[in-house]
């Protein structure tokens, strides 16, 4: 189907060319295996005092027995704190830097039941030995162009539950330092996509909103334009003296040893979750490769 024949009803309509189609207008741009090697350290320093991932977990039932499949995994932001409460992780992700990372911390903290595996959504997973879990979770990972793809592959590998992060519009974005500098801003898809497609698989997932702080605290002014320096690509030096002078504006409270900045609005994401057992995922959809 193309989005020029006659829609009638909501089934009628492709929702992968559509988050195709709004990923190709998006203002940033997806960052491949190598530019996330090269920002890992600094992704895991910010992540390390996020409420984020105590905020996911909360809406998450653990035990000791379970395997759980974590896609995406970044540096360990939700694959550490499970493992303390489950019986294996599988950790995967793309880049092998964050990779590293995930092992050296689950060396220090005593943690010997998590297998880190370097692989990426469009990899065959059996040939990593990547089989079917209790808990599947893809936190924030589903930046890709295949999104239909990724959703029935976590859940033909899931024998329980699934819980999928999506980002709602403009997070993890700050538009207003976007106008700042002077750059506009397309968020490109969210959440909104997601469900709609799960929709179209016969799934009808249950939806929780995490929402983090207005005020976040960094150690200093360089820590905190850091963070928001990551928003851009390539920023010239009168775009980071303009950047610099916005986040002036958003400094709540500044001590010798941190400052506090307000975002408005708040990072929000879409919890999205179902039960494999549920699930009647169509085995001929329009996945575009």
């Amino acid at each position: 189907m193309t989005m020029t024949q006659h829609i009638t009803t909501c089934t009628d309509i492709d929702w992968q060319l559509l988050w195709e189609q709004s990923r190709s207008r998006k203002s940033w741009k997806s960052k491949n295996a190598g530019e996330w090697d090269r920002k890992a350290a600094s992704f895991a320093d910010r992540m390390k005092d996020s409420a984020y991932a105590g905020r996911f977990l909360q809406h998450v039932s653990l035990d000791k027995t379970m395997h759980v499949l974590d896609v995406g995994c970044g540096p360990g932001t939700l694959a550490l704190p499970i493992a303390e409460q489950v019986a294996r992780v599988t950790a995967i992700d793309y880049s092998r830097t964050m990779l590293e990372l995930l092992d050296r911390q689950s060396d220090q903290a005593g943690i010997d039941n998590i297998r880190s595996v370097q692989c990426s959504w469009e990899d065959d997973w059996s040939e990593h030995d990547i089989t079917t879990y209790d808990l599947v979770i893809a936190s924030r990972s589903l930046n890709i162009r295949n999104l239909a793809g990724a959703l029935q592959k976590l859940d033909n590998h899931c024998r329980g539950s699934v819980f999928v992060a999506e980002r709602i519009d403009p997070s993890p974005f700050d538009v207003d330092a976007f106008t700042a500098i002077g750059r506009p801003f397309n968020s490109g898809p969210d959440y909104i996509y997601t469900v709609n497609m799960l929709y179209r698989f016969g799934i009808h997932p249950r939806m929780e909103l995490i929402e983090l702080d207005r005020e976040l605290r960094y150690n200093s002014f360089e820590d905190a334009l850091n963070a928001y320096k990551w928003m851009f690509k390539e920023l010239e030096p009168r775009e980071e003296k303009l950047l610099e002078a916005f986040l002036e504006t958003r400094i709540v409270t500044k001590e010798k040893d941190h400052i506090v900045v307000r975002r408005d609005p708040p990072q929000r994401w879409a919890l999205l979750s179902w039960n494999h057992s549920d699930a009647r995922v169509r085995r001929k959809t329009d996945t575009h490769g």
